[in-house]
């Protein structure tokens, strides 16, 4: 399973940056915060600091103009050259009003010349300034969550930083689990992340219409958050971080459709089966809520996947019970559990279940219920996996209780309807062999003769090939049809590979009879 985050989505994130102009704060507060606009150039007093500082604006129109133009690495250069003025600029100058948003633009800055680390870096120390209120704790934190997001990104298509793997308990194949802190960037990200999660409420953002927001929404970084805690085997803390998501942005489809399954996981990593079924109840509860709610397609859609992986995730478990009362003798236990598994339309494969119930009622021994069950395979899932298994399955039955005829029959419906199945050349052998048995043998002769002479079949084993074509020939012999059996026994002669000896002694045997 794949990470939701989305480079190029974040790419045109972070190139759309740009300050936003909030209303001016009351005189008596001294310092600008991170929403205003910086100063013009004009309102600089000392000539060296508004030479400096008009530089800086210089480099950043140039930028400007260079992006519209199409020159993007001009564009960045410039970008980037402004962003290190106006980083230094308070440090060169020392403290003023407009010290929170000259450093937030040069965060901003750094992000369109996708200097992620400088971005993160300049945004955490506008979060950080003694003068930062909570708007601009929020604003600052939530740029500096997405520039390590950037950041950590970067790193992994480098090579320097491991990439999220966010594999499920099968797909680890009994590995344990090794908890480790995220490492480099992935856990500035994470620390960023909960900086700016405790803030969110003043965020202006979040005001906003979700169009109109510049920077990737709050849930997805709470979600990425809590892949990464989940990628580096902190299952508790992704449980944590997987709930408050559920939570809190229930009516994100896409969030919710990432994160439920990754939530049940932890749950499965620590063998809590209690805790598996309780949790997936509430997860079955919000997303039915949700989706009773949604009016978008899209979300809707995305609500009802949730709900099909919950059957399917309830329906693994319960078959699991069912297989256990299977492996410790209870078959007929198990196979009660595999039917009211097949009655529950969520569980997903029916068919499947079915045809476990089958097997187990076998074992239970009781085959006329396997046989009703198989029968239903046929008639109701005849597209199934496992319809072509049952299929053989019935015949080998009628077979048993004598119906030799019948279970020609089968094997010959078999052929027809899979003729491409990997058991074609056994259902072939098969048909003859059931007609001989029954006594019809000038059909039998002449099935024999079709398995025989068939390339695939005799080339996966030449010693059966060999023995049809031969008990062919006798067939037709005794029936005086004389040119059949010339048929039959030139080809059992021309059949390669032959090895048993049986088999051998019977090709000698046709040899002698087309000599005579």
């Amino acid at each position: 399973m794949t990470s939701k985050i989305r480079m190029a989505a974040l790419l045109l994130l972070a190139t759309a940056c740009a300050t936003g102009g909030g209303a001016a704060r009351g005189p008596s507060e001294r310092f600008k915060q991170a929403d205003e606009k910086m100063p013009g150039a004009s309102a600089i007093q000392e000539d060296a600091e508004r030479a400096f500082y008009s530089d800086v604006l210089d480099h950043k129109r140039r930028g400007d103009i260079a992006a519209q133009a199409g020159n993007m690495d001009q564009a960045r250069a410039e970008w980037a050259t402004a962003a290190e003025g106006l980083g230094n600029f308070n440090d060169r100058f020392g403290a003023n009003e407009y010290q929170i948003p000259i450093r937030y633009n040069a965060a901003e800055l750094f992000m369109q010349a996708q200097q992620w680390e400088k971005a993160a870096q300049a945004a955490e120390r506008t979060s950080a300034d003694q003068h930062a209120g909570p708007k601009t704790k929020a604003i600052a934190g939530h740029l500096a969550a997405q520039a390590w997001l950037m950041a950590a990104n970067a790193d992994v298509k480098s090579g320097k930083l491991e990439p999220i793997k966010l594999a499920y308990v099968e797909q680890r194949k009994g590995e344990a689990l090794k908890p480790r802190t995220p490492p480099g960037a992935w856990k500035r990200f994470v620390d960023t992340t909960d900086v700016y999660l405790a803030n969110i409420d003043a965020d202006p953002e979040q005001q906003k219409p979700a169009a109109e927001r510049r920077l990737v929404p709050a849930q997805q970084l709470a979600l990425i958050a809590a892949e990464v805690q989940y990628a580096f085997d902190n299952m508790e803390e992704a449980r944590r971080r997987f709930e408050v998501v559920l939570q809190r942005w229930p009516d994100d489809a896409d969030v919710v459709e990432a994160a439920a399954p990754l939530y049940l996981q932890t749950f499965a990593f620590a063998k809590d089966a209690a805790g598996h079924e309780a949790a997936t109840k509430r997860v079955r509860d919000l997303v039915t809520a949700q989706q009773q709610k949604a009016t978008d397609p899209k979300a809707k859609a995305s609500y009802e996947k949730v709900l099909q992986d919950l059957g399917r995730s309830e329906a693994g478990a319960r078959f699991a019970e069912a297989q256990k009362l299977l492996e410790a003798g209870k078959a007929a236990d198990a196979a009660k559990a595999f039917e009211a598994l097949a009655a529950d339309p969520s569980s997903g494969d029916v068919a499947g279940a079915l045809h476990n119930a089958a097997i187990a009622w076998d074992k239970a021994g009781d085959a006329a219920k396997a046989s009703a069950l198989r029968q239903r395979i046929l008639k109701e899932f005849p597209e199934s996996k496992v319809a072509p298994q049952n299929a053989l399955l019935l015949a080998a039955q009628h077979s048993k209780k004598g119906d030799h005829a019948g279970a020609a029959r089968m094997y010959s419906e078999f052929v027809e309807k899979w003729p491409g199945d990997p058991n074609r050349c056994v259902a072939l052998q098969n048909v003859a062999a059931e007609l001989d048995t029954a006594k019809k043998t000038a059909d039998a002769a002449e099935r024999y003769l079709v398995f025989g002479k068939d390339a695939t079949c005799a080339k996966g084993d030449p010693n059966f090939a060999a023995r049809a074509l031969y008990r062919a020939g006798t067939l037709f012999s005794f029936a005086k049809n004389n040119a059949k059996a010339q048929e039959a026994f030139a080809a059992a002669v021309a059949v390669q590979g032959v090895t048993d000896t049986v088999a051998k002694s019977q090709v000698e045997d046709a040899k002698r009879r087309l000599k005579k």
